[in-house]
């Protein structure tokens, strides 16, 4: 029997394929384009990479999926399962990651060690490396077809949302009275220090309510999915719910992207002039 394209599969490639285009395009600007060489971009683009990798693996369990049918070869669509897994976990860690980085830097500001591009490597680095670890279990899949057993996926639901989730409300709880404790020492005979200090307190909170933001996003987006799979080992799920719930985690990643372009008027302002460039 022929494959057959369904209207979930279809929106489900359609829309990865936008995410991983646009966070290309997002990318390369500021790999290739020296003045975009900040931290805060660099760890930008490191949620990026993990949204297209992220992409990628689900773009090709659907079209694997397409291709085989979903009753297929078992064992391929479990090594699908484990790579989609171990790259969905780097996307909401990398989150985690920026917002260590803006902990650190706000913090320790007068720490040069936190504003190099070494601190920049070691939580990235960090940051793979862990997932790694995390998704270790997702390995043994691949032989014992244990993605059948409850454990595993109540192990994907705890590393994909609620350890991420923790992580992020204690980073931001710190930086939050950090920034509330430091405003309340401000003394008047300190005004040009302080006026420096305030500035650069509201231009980091600002990006920490962005980032808070886009991680809320993904997980509003992504948790319903991974309690549905749970759910759906003790009772069969009606297609309609598992459709949208599938639709909604794809549209979260959309909502990040585009936030992102929304968010950095540099690079906005750089599209911009190019595209006003190659229209001349």
């Amino acid at each position: 029997m022929a494959p057959t394209l369904g209207a979930i599969d279809l929106v489900s490639i359609t829309t990865f394929t936008l995410i991983i285009v646009l966070a290309l395009i997002y990318s390369i600007p500021i790999i290739c384009i020296r003045r975009f060489h900040h931290n805060n971009n660099m760890l930008t683009v490191n949620i990026c990479f993990a949204t297209i990798c992220c992409g990628l693996s689900w773009f090709s369990f659907y079209a694997a999926a397409i291709l085989i049918g979903r009753d297929g070869n078992n064992s391929l669509f479990v090594i699908f399962n484990m790579i989609t897994i171990a790259f969905t976990i780097q996307v909401p860690f990398s989150f985690v990651a920026a917002s260590i980085h803006r902990c650190c830097s706000i913090i320790y500001h007068a720490n040069a060690f936190f504003k190099t591009r070494q601190w920049i490597a070691l939580c990235i680095g960090s940051q793979w490396l862990l997932c790694l670890v995390l998704s270790l279990p997702n390995y043994i899949s691949i032989n014992t077809f244990c993605d059948q057993f409850v454990w595993l996926r109540i192990h994907n639901l705890i590393t994909i949302v609620i350890i991420p989730a923790i992580l992020s409300l204690l980073i931001n709880i710190l930086i939050y009275n950090y920034v509330r404790a430091s405003s309340n020492r401000i003394q008047p005979q300190m005004i040009p220090e302080n006026a420096q200090r305030t500035k650069f307190s509201h231009r980091d909170m600002k990006l920490v309510r962005h980032m808070i933001f886009m991680f809320c996003i993904f997980v509003g987006g992504w948790t319903p999915i991974y309690i549905m799979a749970i759910i759906n080992f003790y009772s069969v799920i009606n297609t309609i719910i598992s459709s949208s719930l599938t639709i909604l985690c794809e549209l979260a990643s959309f909502i990040n992207i585009i936030d992102l372009f929304l968010y950095n008027r540099q690079l906005r302002k750089y599209f911009k002039l190019s595209c006003v460039k190659f229209a001349s």
